[in-house]
């Protein structure tokens, strides 16, 4: 494939996410590589604030010397770093002590531990620049677009993937869903959502690479994407929500449409 075919490609996926599910940002790509790309941002970003650059059109890379957060280093995946565990539990204070503290953190270490050896620098970057095929898709999205991509997650096979919303933003967010293949629904933590101003209604999805076709694929065909109800689901639905049926009424309405 092309670059020029890849750009067509990854900018159509980008374009069909943002216009079925009315997203307001746009999707990012996240890719592990060695080399650095032209174009990227200066400076040094954590990882919660690189994904809401790269939703703005941005676009950033991450490394053990450009990543601002030494909880961003180590989760996902570019090195080791020391913690300020007393920081964390007298500063922070999102844990009564230090043994809630290693608790949580026991937790999701043996969910998932960061990946590492992908690459040298993570690239967080708009999807539809189609410079990569990425690695990961991050959407940001508000609740009612979340439960529309769950359920076309589930749509071909009616199986649903385990979700996770504890621990940090950065492993719920590209952690979690690249080591178990999941997507995931997070709702980043409170910590990394005030730091970098975060909208209070945003909740992130995170789709392993591998899984975004079969979505774009059912928003053709599901109600959850772009498809439309049958007639008789929509006069049931519209009984259904008069306040005027009990449900054997309704039951036996329908059995009548037979």
């Amino acid at each position: 494939m092309s670059v020029e075919e890849a750009y067509r490609g990854w900018r159509g996926k980008a374009e069909k996410l943002k216009a079925v599910l009315g997203l307001k940002s746009e999707p990012v790509g996240v890719k592990y590589v060695d080399e650095v790309p032209e174009g990227a941002e200066e400076g040094c970003f954590t990882v919660c604030g690189a994904i809401l650059r790269a939703s703005e059109g941005k676009r950033i890379v991450l490394s053990k010397e450009t990543c601002a957060c030494p909880g961003g280093v180590k989760h996902i995946g570019l090195g080791e770093a020391k913690v300020p565990v007393k920081l964390l539990v007298e500063g922070e204070k999102l844990w009564a002590d230090l043994a809630a503290f290693y608790r949580s953190s026991e937790a999701t270490r043996r969910i998932a531990e960061p990946l590492k050896g992908l690459g040298r620098n993570v690239v967080l970057y708009p999807l539809k620049e189609g410079i990569y095929d990425p690695d990961l898709v991050i959407l940001l999205v508000n609740a009612e677009q979340a439960c529309r991509l769950v359920t076309l997650n589930q749509f071909w096979d009616g199986r649903q993937s385990s979700m996770e919303m504890r621990g940090s933003l950065c492993w719920s967010s590209i952690t979690y869903p690249l080591a178990s293949g999941n997507m995931n629904v997070s709702l980043g933590d409170i910590s990394a959502r005030r730091m970098e101003g975060w909208d209070p209604n945003l909740l992130i999805v995170s789709i392993p690479v591998r899984r975004l076709d079969g979505i774009l694929k059912a928003m053709d065909l599901s109600t959850a994407g772009a498809a439309e109800s049958s007639e008789l689901f929509k006069e049931m639905a519209s009984r259904m929500a008069s306040r005027k049926y009990k449900a054997a009424e309704l039951m036996e309405w329908l059995a009548s449409k037979a």
